[in-house]
């Protein structure tokens, strides 16, 4: 709900009276007071712009800087600082930096607040990299992106941050193919190549999604969880129906595209029954990713099977025509919802 500054006050008055008088625990007088967003006007709305701006620019200087060796070699040859002296420090700017901005986030807009936990993340895989500088890590990366998911899963769930969140399911990615890769053999882990374990990989976290309904404590990244699990499931699977299982790409190309066409048909599958169980039970995710990987999937078969015999123009005009029909449909999606939430105001 949004409310200008007098609105707000006026509102958290009502509802500390309310929880005084036992109306509200203090469970739902937090929720009630999370709830509501301050107003901005137009000129605060672009000074956060520019905030949002300088903020990324920081970002971008805080990677160049901490990707350049050379430059960071330098500076502990200046100050003569080891490898764990390094990792003290960073922790102890993250660990000021994580109580300060709690403290401070009333006061503060859910995308500036979000910016800044990437800020604090970033400072604590610097302090990670510099401990397992000094204390030896045989396995590369690795062991650093397990730790790294667990630290950024625990200040995720610590400070409610969909970022860190993010930062937490990239980083299991990373280290589930970086594992796969060192314990696989000849291109294959447990007999499966890259499209089909990433596929099994986005299937387990829309299944993490799923368990998370049942978590208040998770609640807050439930829906990241679910696209993430969507978006790296049906890309694996689009991988699939194009390469199917070969572990060698010489391989794949001495046979034919009808031999791996029930990959295909299993993506369609799959896609199709994303759209159906969307429109059943009204999960617009679920439906719009379905149909949108139904039409990759036409398409992908086409220049399989087509490209070199149908004429390009006729090619191209059905696309645009397939589009044209999209956009049309979004549109009337959207009004249709539009509708929907002003009955239910």
């Amino acid at each position: 709900m949004e409310a200008d500054k007098n609105e707000k006050e006026i509102i958290e008055r009502a509802i500390k009276t309310w929880q005084s008088e036992g109306r509200l625990n203090t469970e739902q007088a937090t929720e009630l007071k999370s709830s509501i967003v301050l107003k901005r006007t137009e000129r605060q709305q672009i000074a956060q712009y520019f905030f949002i701006i300088a903020l990324s620019c920081t970002l971008l200087a805080f990677g160049a800087i901490f990707i350049d060796d050379k430059f960071l070699e330098k500076l502990k040859v200046y100050f003569s600082l080891s490898n764990i002296m390094i990792a003290g420090i960073t922790a102890a700017i993250s660990i000021f930096w994580f109580w300060y901005i709690s403290k401070k986030r009333n006061k503060l807009s859910t995308t500036t607040f979000e910016v800044y936990m990437i800020l604090g993340g970033l400072s604590a895989l610097t302090s990670l990299v510099y401990i397992l500088k000094d204390f030896g890590n045989s396995n590369g990366y690795t062991a650093f992106l397990l730790i790294a998911f667990l630290l950024l899963c625990v200040l995720s769930i610590a400070f409610r941050s969909r970022s860190l969140w993010v930062g937490a399911i990239l980083a299991l990615m990373g280290w589930y193919g970086s594992f796969s890769t060192v314990h696989g053999s000849q291109n294959l882990f447990l007999g499966m190549n890259y499209p089909v374990r990433f596929s099994v990989f986005g299937a387990i976290i829309l299944a993490l999604s799923f368990l998370q309904l049942k978590s208040k404590r998770l609640l807050y990244s439930q829906s990241i969880t679910y696209i993430f699990g969507m978006l790296i499931f049906f890309t694996g699977m689009w991988g699939v129906s194009i390469f199917g299982n070969f572990n060698y790409l010489d391989e794949w190309e001495k046979v034919r595209q009808k031999q791996v066409i029930i990959y295909a048909l299993i993506f369609a599958a799959v896609a199709g029954l994303s759209l159906f169980a969307g429109i059943r039970y009204k999960n617009e995710l679920a439906r719009d990713f379905g149909f949108l990987f139904l039409l990759i999937n036409l398409y992908t078969r086409y220049f399989e099977y087509f490209w070199d015999t149908i004429n390009k123009g006729i090619f191209f005009l059905i696309l645009g025509i397939t589009f044209w029909l999209v956009g049309r449909w979004i549109e009337k999606n959207k009004k249709i919802r539009l509708i929907r939430n002003k009955h239910q105001e």
